[in-house]
């Protein structure tokens, strides 16, 4: 098992007690006691919850701590490395204390808070309500839930006062009349006697009013799919508009590049596309990889897991469908975690299911941001170092059983390759899953199939807790 950091791979070699409380860490000694409630009781350390273990209570050497906890129950080792051997529990990586009785059954937990309450709410003793309730297993990302997507709206902060201009191919100047100013997309050119306001891919930035300079509607997104002779093109509603350029220069013109990552970047050069099908994912079939258990499928209603795992697909008439927390979700700016079908040039299916690999967006609105993936699903339509983003709204693709799972036509999805085209089309969709369409416009920036590069990485807990799946 190979961590992200020398520093995680440091802190997991020092032995430190077994805490009872968590994935919440224990007080250290002389704190006092403010809450107490079924697991024991609580204090404050460092502005953070901590619990604080009775008194004389035996505890074992938790090699693992803190960035995996040690096995509560289990003993069958899973992996070893240098480090030690470890299980797994909850979907999760656990490390295994040798010697150590496994507990005579596991402890019940309450249903997890909200991801950002542990990490960032403030304690208060007074409160009740905000007292730590326990969870599956610990968060691998420090920021998880910290970070709150944001609509992404294109705006021009320059010559806001010239909206009256000229539009396209209309007099600006000549014959002694006062030069105006032009429209967004054009210059005023041409004679002292006659100037008109032409397109000119270097006219001066300011808002978009009307049309654009030629003649076709503005956007109302920044996805660009065209360029002809230095003007950017978009395509909504099955017709081609104008970038809007005052408005989308930033985003467009952004690089994260120079952004601290968490994840390495890659040195394999890929591609990429999106889908949605709902369809029962490839690697929820047995056997098709070493895995702790084929990633989970769910019922029609994407919530209920299905635990027979040769149930047939929802796309082929039968019950299987994919979970509905298979979807994309932003951890910080730079940052998204999310899931994928792949094709990785000399590997199989049996190599690249439940693995996890962070690609780095080397082209378009997103560049330099990072999605890390657990490849889910394979498909026969894909290529080499290809990855189809799990996307809402991203296409149906060859299947479409989003229709039988939601009950609803076969339009209303968008292009079957491609899916809506806008961020307002998201609107359209179940409500269960229109937020990952909104992260496609607002954390992905309208991004359309952008190249990037990826490296396999340690898949992160927040994935393999929603699939169940671990490669072995």
């Amino acid at each position: 098992m190979q961590f992200k950091t020398a520093l995680l791979t440091t802190a997991l070699l020092v032995s430190v007690k077994a805490c009872s409380f968590a994935p919440y860490p224990c007080c250290s000694e002389g704190i006092e006691s403010i809450y107490e409630d079924e697991q024991g009781s609580w204090g404050v350390e460092n502005n953070e919850w901590c619990g604080i273990e009775p008194v004389g209570q035996a505890t074992s050497s938790c090699w693992s701590l803190p960035g995996y906890p040690c096995c509560e129950s289990t003993t069958e080792v899973v992996f070893t490395d240098a480090d030690g051997e470890w299980g797994v529990e909850n979907g999760a990586w656990c490390g295994i204390v040798k010697g150590a009785a496994p507990a005579a059954s596991t402890p019940a937990v309450d249903t997890p808070v909200a991801a950002s309450t542990a990490a960032t709410q403030e304690p208060s003793a007074t409160t009740a309500a905000t007292a730590p309730t326990g969870a599956t297993s610990p968060s691998k990302t420090s920021n998880k839930g910290s970070y709150t997507m944001t609509q992404f709206e294109p705006k021009c902060t320059i010559n806001t006062d010239q909206t009256d201009c000229v539009e396209a191919w209309k007099q600006c100047a000549g014959s002694n009349m006062e030069e105006k100013c032009c429209q967004a997309g054009t210059s005023c050119k041409g004679s002292e006697g006659y100037k008109q306001c032409e397109p000119d891919t270097k006219a001066e930035l300011k808002p978009a009013t009307g049309k654009g300079p030629h003649g076709q509607k503005w956007c109302d997104t920044c996805t660009v799919y065209n360029e002809q002779e230095g003007f950017l093109w978009g395509w909504e509603d099955g017709k081609a508009c104008e970038i809007k350029m005052c408005e989308c220069n930033d985003i467009l013109n952004n690089d994260y590049t120079t952004w601290e990552h968490e994840y390495p970047i890659g040195k394999k050069v890929g591609t990429t596309t999106r889908y949605w099908d709902c369809c029962k994912p490839s690697c929820s079939w047995p056997e098709k990889a070493k895995v702790s258990q084929p990633v989970q499928q769910c019922k029609i209603d994407g919530i209920t897991p299905i635990t027979d795992f040769n149930a047939k697909s929802g796309c082929e008439g039968g019950e299987s469908f994919m979970c509905l927390n298979q979807q994309p979700w932003a951890v910080s700016e730079v940052l998204s975690y999310g899931y994928a079908a792949a094709s990785i040039e000399g590997l199989t299916e049996a190599d690249w299911c439940c693995r996890c690999y962070a690609l780095t967006f080397t082209e378009g609105p997103a560049k330099g941001k990072q999605l890390v993936v657990q490849v889910t699903n394979t498909g026969g339509d894909l290529g080499a170092n290809h990855f189809d983003l799990q996307i809402p709204g991203g296409g149906v693709g060859i299947f479409n059983g989003c229709s039988t799972q939601f009950n609803t036509d076969t339009d209303g999805w968008g292009e079957r390759y491609g899916g809506v085209g806008k961020r307002s089309d998201c609107d359209l969709l179940p409500e269960d899953i229109r937020t990952a369409c909104y992260w496609r416009f607002d954390w992905f920036l309208g991004s359309d199939n952008p190249a990037m590069v990826f490296d396999e990485v340690e898949c992160p807990i927040e994935l393999t807790e929603n699939t169940g799946c671990i490669h072995q």
